[in-house]
């Protein structure tokens, strides 16, 4: 049976292991893009899907949520807060349609939480096949409420890795000090909820210090961000970051290096030679 979002009661209990709608939250409306990455270095056009987001700084409370200290590329040490449903990498189940992505995994930290100083983070995917379905986008409080929720169309001509980005609102942020949780849904029987496929993580957005936006102006290339974002435990930035550097040069094997080593030490090495692979985001509404 495959896994589906449970309620924040029956979460606790159980320790369940954790875009257009009108979005439930009183927060702005914006444009959703898809970040659309290929190995062989061409970026296929912008998908735009009306929705909207921000991310937050993290709650610092009992060692529950992030710290606020930067190990050198520590991904692993920033945890969800503890009243919080469970992030879940790798999506299960076996009910769906043989062509439903089962293996689906997202590529974040073990501890299911990763940091940003973006209100644009992007996201990245393994889709283990190729595939046509709607998608959904979900973020959610501590408390689990969905603050916002989108669906989409979409369509993986091949298997690999995709990326999904989310612009900046154009108004205030989320309330500073929260931590939010996000659900990628695929729905592979629309009769049918028990036949999603879900993934679902962490994510707290820290506040740009001087001294940070200090080193990224005098960064001369996109690698000497890339150790600034290692140093500062940024792990959206870096991965980022480090895509397009691959996207951009793809026969730099130094990058494929970093890139498997990047995937190493968070545990997910055995997606860490999939191509990153173009994806087409169409609005279901």
């Amino acid at each position: 049976m495959a896994w589906t979002k449970a309620p924040l009661h029956i979460a606790f209990l159980s320790l369940a292991l954790s875009l257009d709608i009108v979005a439930t939250s009183s927060f702005p409306r914006e444009a959703m893009a898809a970040n659309i990455l290929s190995e062989a270095g061409d970026r296929a056009s912008t998908q735009q899907i009306p929705g909207n987001w921000q991310t937050v700084e993290p709650t610092i409370q009992n060692g529950g949520s992030a710290s606020t200290q930067r190990p050198d590329a520590s991904w692993n040490a920033f945890e969800p807060p503890d009243r919080g449903v469970p992030g879940r990498r790798e999506g299960g189940g076996t009910r769906g349609p043989e062509e439903c992505p089962t293996n689906t995994t997202a590529l974040i930290p073990k501890s299911t939480m990763g940091r940003t100083v973006s209100g644009n983070p992007t996201f990245f995917y393994y889709v283990p096949t190729t595939f046509d379905k709607t998608v959904e986008f979900e973020l959610a409080d501590e408390a689990d409420k969905t603050v916002y929720k989108s669906s989409f169309r979409m369509i993986a001509k091949a298997p690999g890795i995709v990326s999904v980005t989310l612009p900046t609102a154009n108004a205030a942020s989320l309330e500073v000090g929260k931590n939010y949780h996000w659900y990628f849904t695929i729905k592979c029987n629309p009769n049918d909820n028990e036949a999603d496929i879900v993934v679902s993580g962490w994510i707290n957005r820290v506040e740009m210090s001087a001294d940070l936006k200090s080193q990224l102006d005098r960064a001369t290339s996109a690698s000497d961000r890339l150790s600034i974002y290692a140093k500062e435990s940024l792990w959206y930035e870096y991965i980022t970051t480090l895509a397009d550097l691959r996207r951009s040069q793809p026969a730099d094997s130094a990058l494929t290096v970093k890139w498997m080593e990047l995937l190493n030490a968070v545990e997910l090495e055995k997606i860490a030679q999939q191509p990153l692979v173009q994806i087409q985001l169409i609005p279901t509404n």
